[in-house]
């Protein structure tokens, strides 16, 4: 990796989640998806573009180094380039929150204290477990929409 940045505007709680496990600055792992995206729209700074500095509420994320992008001239991300790593980002975060939160929520637990032990589980604070339950309720439901039923089967048994 390099030692340029660019900083992003993530969601706090894709922020947590990121930097818990990716590091800070945000560092995609080696030949990955998220590294190829980034290389893929980087361009030279213009000239009447300033480097980026770091703000409140922004993530930093790490430019991979690339042979035919090296990050000392091509270290420049356009305002669309940024969504398109945004949504990347939000996409990973999506798929590992209903993947795991599906298998948790196949026992007998609620989806609630789920959310929030998935919450603890990623570095996310737990002020979030309630829209991390949202995210979820609302995915599953999405899919039942078109017929795909992901909803546990086994009635949950309440003690006495």
């Amino acid at each position: 990796m390099s030692k340029f940045v660019i900083y992003l505007e993530l969601k706090p709680f894709v922020a947590q989640w990121a930097v818990h496990h990716y590091g800070c600055p945000v560092e995609f792992p080696p030949q990955s998806v998220g590294n190829a995206r980034i290389v893929a729209v980087l361009k030279k700074r213009p000239a009447d573009a300033a480097p980026e500095v770091a703000a409140e509420g922004l993530t930093p994320i790490s430019i991979p180094y690339s042979k035919q992008k090296d990050p000392s001239g091509w270290n420049y991300v356009s305002r669309h380039g940024k969504q398109f790593i945004v949504q990347y980002i939000e996409a990973l975060f999506r798929d590992n929150m209903y993947m795991e939160m599906s298998a948790m929520c196949q026992e007998d637990s609620k989806i609630q204290t789920a959310a929030y032990a998935w919450c603890e589980m990623h570095g996310i604070s737990i002020d979030y477990a309630d829209t991390i339950r949202q995210r979820f309720y609302r995915e599953r439901n999405l899919h039942l929409e078109n017929g795909v039923d992901l909803r546990r089967k086994k009635r949950v048994k309440k003690e006495k």
